[in-house]
């Protein structure tokens, strides 16, 4: 299979990528940063080993991919949110500096609180979550709860037993891509923390039974400018992404537009 064209749609717009140079995916042409990532992960050194430039480098590599994962963060959202959509935070009394532990609290939680809803152990809660380091360096997180019926507080907080709970609801934002952005935009400081320590972790966490974003792949000499009228465009820029032809790595320009969707 080889594309020209990358399309994304969520429920509130659309994506487009048009690459210069087409991508042969059985030639495994196209370079995909997190497999980049991956495989230097099993070879590399540690960052105290590497030169000033060589920790430069490596830095901005994860910077990328935690941002990468703040774009997949909000299509998810704009995939799932509806008007039952709470905005859960949880916090600890004791300073849990370890994020193992910490992930082992949570997600004891999640099951207690799926059980308490459904009354089953099988998971049907639907929620992305987003750790997030406090001042005194403490794990806390927030969770984005979809399709979410109403649960007393002081339940939540025997459910919880580890501290505070705080919670909201965003039926205010009538527009999934407003919620989307504004999620993200709470959540991204949690995503982008703590770079080197987040390393092989997850930007964040979601459950399995969650609408994921359509995507498709196409060749084509269509002109994607002449379908498109101008008010509809949210944002567009171009960039250079890489791609391997005939054994070297080599620049491939990528026109970017988003497009809002006209639900009427």
């Amino acid at each position: 299979m080889s594309y020209n064209r990358k399309i994304i749609r969520t429920s509130s717009y659309i994506e487009i990528w048009e690459y210069q140079s087409p991508i042969f995916s059985s030639d495994n042409t196209e370079v995909d940063t997190n497999q980049i990532i991956l495989k230097e992960k099993q070879k590399r050194r540690k960052f105290d080993e590497l030169t000033p430039d060589e920790q430069d480098e490596r830095l901005k590599r994860i910077s990328k991919n935690r941002k990468n994962s703040k774009w997949k963060l909000q299509r998810l959202i704009d995939c799932n949110y509806d008007n039952k959509t709470s905005f859960l935070t949880l916090t600890t009394k004791a300073n849990i500096k370890d994020r193992t532990e910490f992930n082992i609290m949570f997600d004891k939680f999640i099951k207690k609180l799926n059980y308490y809803i459904y009354h089953s152990k099988k998971r049907q809660l639907k929620y992305i979550a987003v750790l997030e380091r406090q001042k005194r360096g403490a794990w806390h997180v927030h969770i984005l709860l979809f399709n979410f019926p109403f649960v007393p507080h002081s339940s939540l907080l025997k459910l919880w037993g580890h501290g505070a709970v705080r919670i909201n609801k965003l039926d205010s934002l009538d527009d999934s891509s407003n919620a989307g952005r504004y999620v993200a935009k709470y959540m991204e400081k949690g995503i982008g923390q703590e770079l080197l320590e987040s390393l092989g972790k997850k930007a964040f966490y979601s459950s399995r039974n969650l609408n994921k974003p359509e995507e498709l792949k196409l060749l084509t000499n269509e002109n994607v400018a002449d379908l498109i009228k101008d008010e509809m465009i949210l944002y567009e820029t171009s960039y250079k992404s890489k791609i391997f032809k005939d054994g070297r790595l080599l620049d491939n320009e990528v026109q970017y537009r988003k497009i809002k969707i006209d639900k009427e």
